[in-house]
């Protein structure tokens, strides 16, 4: 009884410590796992519930089949590793995260300041407090707090329009499942592993399906995208890192990736980026090159893309979080403002 209860308990948070030491636990050689339809099938089920974006975030049922739930996530997210694509894995992330919060939801306030602690090593307390009229479940250090919801868009996320109580900020129960949500969604995008795509016969079709779904989908963004460049699309903290480095000014190594991949990613050349690094006070064209050619793949198997908003913000290259509105990464900024301004 014992172990049902801790499968059911890992399944409902497969990204958890807990479940990663049950996994392993069990010892399961993954030709066997691959004989299992229905892991396969529900491995699969994840990743096109990630990607089929018009379709409504399905409620995870675990009462027929928890191992089949947890082991299929472990599947679906060596898949993910194994495409290396980033616009599938922020996806992956983001639906596994929301389904994190519907069960976190359903925990006793108790419950979720120990989730925090265990796996996160947040400082936060559950004892209720009611101030001002208003009760709050949980205090929340701020630092842990600013770290998980740098991503928000909404003001009344911002820390000036929170209650703070000794340097705690002070949270209803759906507020803190919701920041929860933010740090596991952060902790899958950034977990990457390399994984070949070597799999059992089962798997390896769901490999190869996913991936080429994704390149369709990969296709048809680029697709949008493609054209002349429109820099008055640019997102702001983009336009605000062309202006310093058309002024020479120096930039960060993360803000010189961000602005190259996302200028490789409209479509801008690697001679053209080139000159525009000429500026720099430390340029060095064999390696300014070298660099660039690497972030456009042309020196490696993956072309990438520039961080997300979240990530912007978390190390404060966002300039205007307001005016970014919803969009969540730059890319997605630029083309709803290239069509836009495309509009008569």
């Amino acid at each position: 009884m014992q172990e049902d209860i801790s499968i059911y308990e890992a399944a409902k948070y497969p990204w958890s410590v807990m479940a990663r030491s049950l996994l392993k636990q069990l010892d399961v050689p993954l030709a066997e796992v691959d004989k299992n339809l229905r892991i396969v099938d529900r491995a699969k089920q994840r990743l096109m519930d990630a990607i089929e974006t018009h379709s409504p975030r399905p409620k995870r049922g675990l009462s027929d089949d928890a191992y089949a739930e947890l082991t299929s996530f472990f599947i679906a997210k060596a898949l993910v590793d194994a495409i290396g694509s980033m616009y599938l894995r922020r996806r992956w992330a983001t639906i596994e995260a929301k389904s994190t919060e519907d069960f976190l939801i359903k925990e006793s306030d108790g419950k979720l300041a120990q989730f925090a602690k265990q796996e996160f090593d947040w400082q936060i307390s559950s004892n209720g407090s009611r101030i001002a009229g208003r009760t709050y479940s949980h205090s929340i250090h701020f630092t842990n707090y600013l770290a998980a919801a740098a991503g928000f868009h909404e003001r009344e996320w911002k820390l000036v329009n929170k209650r703070l109580n000794n340097g705690f900020v002070m949270l209803r129960k759906t507020e803190t499942a919701r920041v929860l949500r933010a740090a596991v969604e952060k902790l899958l995008i950034r977990d990457i592993k390399k994984v070949p795509a070597d799999f059992p016969p089962n798997i390896q079709r769901v490999y190869e399906e996913i991936a080429v779904l994704v390149q369709k989908r990969a296709d048809r963004l680029k697709q949008e995208i493609e054209g002349e460049i429109v820099s008055e699309a640019f997102p702001p903290c983009m336009q605000a890192l062309l202006t310093d480095m058309r002024q020479g000014k120096p930039l960060s190594h993360i803000a010189r990736f961000a602005i190259t991949a996302f200028l490789l990613n409209v479509g801008m050349d690697v001679d053209s980026i080139v000159e525009l690094f000429m500026q720099a006070p430390d340029f060095r064209e064999d390696l300014a090159r070298y660099q660039i050619e690497h972030i456009a793949g042309k020196r490696g198997s993956t072309a990438y893309t520039p961080p997300s908003c979240a990530y912007m913000i978390s190390v404060r290259l966002c300039v205007d979080p307001d005016k970014a509105g919803t969009r969540r990464h730059p890319l997605n900024y630029y083309r709803y403002r290239r069509k836009q301004l495309s509009k008569p």
